[in-house]
């Protein structure tokens, strides 16, 4: 707010000691130069109104050459001056004058949410609590985001620790607080909050891992690494050993496998609904959900359509699987994982993954000695160097999306079927990301609110990624029945994927296969749908 004024003050003194200077030399070069006196009053005069291009009164006209260069000199000058004062100094000031103020205070608002600094960090959180009708009050430093912000509907109170105009007064009256400045500003808005009598939870995001413990000391009750967060949301896309697609496999036997394969758009079952397709009567092998655009899409219903260029997940005998496997492309286990980019979030992605025992291999710009490949993810030479074609999947942590965008292209370009993840910086740029071909995008917004909006509001809150769990059920009031007639996908959102029986597992079920009251169930879905089977049939619950 005082930037205008500097200018404007600092324009007035420019102005006083020019005119000063222009008169002494009028002055001097009228006596030495024409031989003719005049004042400095009269100098002055002439000086004003060359500089002010308003033109001359008595003195119009000179003699000696060197009064010729300088009053063009002068007039030059004057006009450039004059052509400057009116964009640099006096539209700022005419702006800041006219301009509504910014407010210093927060707002008489109940049971709001405090968050210090925007960033790409807290932006989906923001939208998120906007959706659930939890105000949101943004603490900004930056004068012309405070005013991009307030002029998008958010509550903003304009504040600047270095001056001293952080006002807290009200702050009792917040929920939680997110601080999300630099580390040290972080801190030291975390104590003034405590300081201020403030009880509820405070919750910051650091660059540096490192400064968490001191930030705690500050009064954080809990301390997140953004670039981390990503780090593991990737690292949980990229191994199914963090974070499995479907657990519970194991207690079917070691002939129950699980794959992932690709839906070609010249697939033959590409665009068709389950129904449609009798994939399990036809293969013996159960779909249990599809990847589509990053998002996982379980307990899929007979009218489930398999998309084309999606990734489906099947459980099965190897046969089974075999046979699906002529319909779809098998998305190779083996090989290593291919991490591009080696800053904050590749390494940390790298050590995550060798920490479960994957093989990773690196590839980025900058030389480090972890690299295995230094060279530009953007030329097809270097990516051939890399052996890309032989990865088991490729995870872009670089760090502007445009480069992510490009190398996405070329990378599905190189290789169709190659599972390919990415870090996205904004949240807005995923669906761009996907459409260049990625098959998971993540931004730090989307990790960060989705932690955060647990911490704050539960897990009803955010939409958390399904994980499916295979689980086992007795088939006590399903005897009798056969697996059209209990209609127990369309129910509850479980699938079953096997019968134990006799000693044998049977995963070759069709329609007509009816229920015995000996049998043992394996089922597919996810902990709601598993709720939603034991309340619809809770005899069917394991003793």
């Amino acid at each position: 707010m005082r930037r205008p004024f500097n200018r404007l003050f600092l324009l007035l003194g420019f102005l006083i000691v020019t005119l000063i200077l222009a008169a002494t030399a009028y002055m001097l070069g009228m006596r030495h130069l024409e031989g003719q006196e005049r004042d400095f009053w009269t100098s002055l005069e002439w000086a004003a109104e060359t500089l002010t291009t308003t033109g001359y009164g008595n003195d119009s006209h000179w003699n000696h050459p060197l009064m010729v260069v300088l009053v063009i000199c002068l007039q030059f000058f004057g006009l450039m001056v004059t052509l400057s004062v009116v964009p640099v100094v006096l539209i700022p000031w005419f702006e800041s004058r006219f301009e509504a103020r910014l407010t210093q205070t927060l707002p008489d608002l109940e049971d709001f949410v405090l968050i210090y600094r925007w960033g790409p960090a807290v932006s989906s959180l923001v939208r998120d609590m906007a959706r659930q009708k939890i105000p949101a009050v943004i603490l900004e430093e930056n004068e012309s985001r405070a005013r991009w912000l307030r002029d998008r509907g958010h509550e903003v109170a304009y504040v600047s620790l270095e001056e001293g105009q952080l006002d807290l007064g009200g702050i009792e009256r917040a929920r939680a607080i997110i601080a999300n400045g630099e580390d040290h500003d972080n801190a030291a808005v975390i104590a003034m909050a405590r300081q201020r009598g403030f009880e509820g939870s405070i919750y910051a995001l650091v660059d540096t891992p490192k400064h968490r413990r001191p930030i705690l000391l500050s009064g954080a009750d809990a301390v997140y690494s953004p670039m981390h967060s990503l780090a593991a949301g990737l690292a949980a896309k990229a191994s199914d050993r963090i974070a499995p697609r479907v657990s519970g496999i194991q207690m079917l036997g070691a002939d129950i496998e699980l794959a992932e394969l690709r839906i070609g758009a010249d697939s033959e079952v590409a665009g068709k609904t389950l129904a449609d397709l009798h994939l399990r009567s036809e293969t013996g092998a159960t779909i249990v959900g599809q990847w589509v655009g990053g998002e996982f899409r379980g307990q899929p219903s007979p009218q489930t359509v398999i998309e084309p260029g999606a990734i489906v997940v099947a459980i099965g005998r190897e046969q089974s699987l075999a046979k699906l496997g002529e319909l779809a492309t098998p998305l190779d286990r083996s090989g290593p994982l291919l991490v591009i980019g080696y800053g904050e979030i590749g390494q940390k992605l790298t050590e995550m993954l060798e920490s479960v025992g994957e093989t990773v291999k690196v590839l980025a710009r900058d030389p480090h000695e972890r690299l295995d490949v230094c060279g530009d993810a953007l030329d097809p030479q270097v990516l051939e160097q890399a052996d890309i074609r032989s990865a088991r999947a490729v995870i872009l942590t670089v760090s502007a999306d445009s480069t992510t965008l490009f190398a996405s292209t070329i990378i599905r370009d190189m290789a169709p079927d190659l599972p390919l993840i990415a870090a996205v910086d904004r949240a807005e740029n995923i669906q761009r990301v996907h459409r260049a071909g990625a098959d998971f995008a993540l931004s730090i917004s989307q990790v960060t609110a989705q932690l955060l909006g647990h911490k704050l509001f539960g897990e009803h809150f955010i939409a958390i990624e399904p994980r499916m769990r295979v689980f086992e059920a007795s088939a006590k009031g399903l005897s009798g029945l056969s697996l059209a007639n209990a209609r127990i996908a369309e129910r509850t959102g479980c699938s079953v994927v096997a019968i134990e029986r006799d000693g044998r597992v049977l995963t070759d079920i069709g329609p007509t296969l009816s229920f015995q009251v000996e049998d043992a169930l394996f089922l597919c879905g996810s902990g709601e749908a598993m709720n939603r089977f034991f309340g619809l049939f809770p005899g069917a619950r394991p003793e």
